[in-house]
């Protein structure tokens, strides 16, 4: 055998040649492969945010569908989405309005560009409206009517309210394509599939609107739990979303309706008569002790209920509620309740602005807000926002209910107390922060503001 190249014999030099050669065609087949991989990978992949919008796809490819965002994946899977737990401000448009009863309207919104809302929610929660009035800006509170699973609009169900600003605005005034100004959502009266096995939704008057909202959601998302809705109201004609709870009703087994009047004298009312009563939800809830229960409705009515539901067996820590109805600082004495009993923040309802004021006790402190250079008395029973806007200091709020966090302000000396802290991050709270619309003291503040 001949000598070649390297003193190797041809046999070893062509053996060596041919394993070089068919190395180097496995690793040109493998670049290929994964190339045309990656090309694959990016086509499947979503734009990220500031590629350029509507670029085309590749020759003989179909346009990729638009991957639904992350909230709406989260809303999907039933989780808390990031975005309901950030505040949105901005404007919507009118795209219809609804009469449910001689008072009540619901007022449909959109995105003025015809996109899905702009921000996302949970069950329960509520959007905060602003309107410039009579030369002022009053802001109303109201919670969201529709199905967070709805992306293509968001509904409020509004009562006319004699005295209330904001309510009479839309009713009288707001028509289809005007805007309006929205913040929110804020609120943490919310239940979703995911909280419990069960749910109990009990209501009166106008505060039938989060339970709606959690009804159609709870619809939307076949949710296999028992939903005993309850709901009182003054007579038959007042009874809002009655044909859609009767239609619901008859299409989903897991879903008991009962209602109550308190005068049906004029209606052939079929129902029960009388308030919601510890009998009323006995019947119409069995097993209710080991039930999660939400009550929304005007505040004597809400303590009532509670009460009922405590003597049923109904654990504190599983009754939420949320107030509907005009009320400020401490509410005036009854019959049944001595001074010094329930203190409630103003709700939802009526316009705070308008609502009717109970006299302040005599102020025996004061508050100094150092931003403005302002003092100003202080009476045990006014919050820091009252007095602030007594003398014109601006303190942002949105609620006045103490959940949306908007009001949030450092202080610096003394101590409050606060009925509601639910806005507030315990953070927040360590670091010297308060709630204006929930801070009172019997003693002197300074307040950076």
């Amino acid at each position: 055998m001949g000598v070649g190249l390297w003193r190797l014999s041809w046999y070893h030099l062509t053996t060596m040649t041919f394993l070089v050669a068919f190395l180097l065609g496995a690793l040109l087949i493998q670049y290929v492969r994964m190339r045309r991989v990656g090309e694959l990978v990016e086509r499947l992949t979503p734009a990220p945010h500031g590629s350029v919008a509507g670029a085309a796809p590749p020759a003989g490819e179909p346009p990729s569908p638009k991957p639904p965002s992350r909230d709406v994946a989260a809303h999907a899977a039933g989780e808390t989405p990031e975005a309901a737990k950030r505040p949105w401000s901005g404007s919507l448009r009118v795209a219809a309005v609804f009469t449910e009863t001689p008072n009540v309207k619901t007022f449909r919104l959109e995105d003025p560009q015809g996109d899905d809302i702009p921000f996302t929610f949970l069950p329960g929660q509520f959007l905060t409206f602003s309107a410039e009035i009579d030369g002022r800006t009053v802001r109303r509170s109201y919670t969201i009517a529709s199905a967070p699973t709805q992306r293509g609009y968001v509904e409020i169900a509004v009562k006319r309210e004699e005295q209330g600003a904001e309510s009479r605005f839309l009713h009288d005034q707001v028509a289809v394509g005007d805007p309006l100004r929205v913040s929110g959502p804020s609120g943490a009266f919310t239940f979703t599939d995911k909280d419990a096995d069960s749910i109990v939704l009990i209501s009166g008057g106008i505060g039938i609107t989060p339970m709606m909202c959690v009804t159609r959601y709870l619809n939307d998302r076949s949710y296999l739990g028992d939903i005993f809705f309850l709901h009182g109201a003054r007579r038959p004609e007042d009874f809002v979303f009655r044909e859609e709870l009767d239609y619901l009703q008859k299409r989903l087994a897991n879903l008991h309706v009962a209602a109550t009047m308190m005068d049906a004298s004029q209606a052939n009312w079929p129902g029960a008569l009388g308030p919601i009563s510890k009998e009323f939800i006995a019947r119409a809830v069995p097993g209710i002790a080991r039930r999660r229960v939400h009550v929304c409705g005007p505040p004597a009515m809400m303590e009532a209920v509670k009460a009922s539901l405590l003597e049923l067996g109904v654990a504190s820590d599983k009754i939420k509620m949320e107030a509907f109805g005009a009320a400020r600082g401490r509410a005036p004495p009854t019959a049944e309740q001595p001074p010094g009993g329930l203190e409630l923040p103003a709700q939802r309802g009526t316009n705070v602005a308008d609502a009717p004021q109970t006299a302040l006790p005599a102020a025996t402190a004061q508050v100094e807000f150092t931003v403005s250079g302002k003092t100003v008395p202080l009476g045990p029973d006014q919050t820091v926002l009252e007095a602030a806007e007594a003398v014109g200091v601006d303190i942002d709020y949105s609620c006045r209910v103490g959940t949306c966090g908007i009001c949030m302000v450092p202080l610096k000396a003394g101590a409050v107390t606060m009925d509601v802290e639910d806005g507030l991050p315990l953070e927040e709270k360590a670091k010297g922060i308060i709630l204006a619309c929930q801070a009172k003291s019997i003693g002197s503040l300074v307040v950076e503001a």
